[in-house]
């Protein structure tokens, strides 16, 4: 906004001198006066718009920040995702191959009972590697949300700020 006056204007402004008029030099001072106030309310104005427009920058920095970090946490639930159905669909192929080896060899009812017990067992230990690896996903996603979250209130704090100067300066 461009106010319709400048300070030079109020300061070379001349009046009409009239019988029983104004003093000429109270007006002249006043003029100065108000002239060099307008003139600081008009830098102090510059400098908040400069200021807007850097955090306005900043605000757009940290949500391609957050979008950045948003994709990143999509793709890594997405790979979990796969990871679990790749694991489950191993471990149904392992049962089934299990089951029909044991049908298959109904004479060798003991040895097949040992191959059994010791896919379980590999089944079981691959559960809890995969719980293991599935957790540390887990607490790392929880650092990602926790950094995005101190860095939303960082931005939620210096946005408020800014309104607080504005309206100071309404």
């Amino acid at each position: 906004m461009t106010p319709k006056i400048t300070a030079l204007e109020i300061q070379k402004h001349e009046f009409t001198v009239k019988r029983r008029g104004y003093d000429a030099e109270g007006v002249r001072a006043f003029l100065l006066s108000v002239a060099e106030d307008f003139q600081e309310l008009m830098r102090e104005n510059v400098d908040l718009q400069t200021r807007v427009r850097h955090l306005e920058e900043e605000n757009f920095d940290h949500r391609d920040r957050e979008k950045i970090l948003k994709e990143t946490l999509l793709s890594a639930q997405r790979l979990s995702e796969e990871m679990k159905n790749t694991a489950r669909r191993e471990a149904e192929n392992v049962v089934r191959q299990a089951e029909l080896a044991g049908q298959q060899l109904t004479t060798e009812a003991l040895q097949q009972s040992a191959k059994i017990e010791k896919a379980m067992r590999d089944l079981k230990l691959q559960r809890a590697n995969f719980r293991l690896k599935l957790k540390s996903m887990l607490d790392m996603f929880q650092q990602v949300l926790d950094f995005d979250q101190e860095e939303e209130e960082k931005s939620t704090t210096v946005s408020y700020l800014v309104r607080s100067q504005d309206t100071t300066a309404g």
